[in-house]
């Protein structure tokens, strides 16, 4: 559960599996969600599910629950040896290989 600070669009950030070992995580990155581009207010709260499910809100008393839903059909923190990681990411590039000229 992540508790948003600052308003913003949570699409801009992605959610890191990666392990971790000792005190930090490690540079394996076994795999990636990024968040669909919503709207999300300075109080709400964002819950990701590994599970697969329907992304819904939720208006509670003084804020909003936002969930979300990774669509694995296993659990993916069920180990002591993984963790999860947020990258705020607004700018980005796609690179696509290009094929050898003969």
């Amino acid at each position: 559960m992540i508790k948003v600070e600052t308003a913003c669009n949570i699409g801009e950030f992605l959610v890191l599996h990666t392990g971790y070992r000792g005190d930090s995580v490690t540079t394996r990155i076994v795999d990636t969600f990024w968040f669909p581009d919503k709207e999300v207010d300075a109080g709400d709260l964002v819950v990701l599910y590994t599970k697969t499910g329907t992304n819904s809100e939720k208006k509670n008393e003084k804020n909003k629950s936002h969930f979300f839903y990774w669509g694995k059909s296993s659990p993916v923190w069920n180990m002591e040896s993984t963790a999860a990681v947020l990258v705020y990411g607004p700018t980005w590039a796609s690179f696509v290989a290009s094929k050898p000229t003969s």
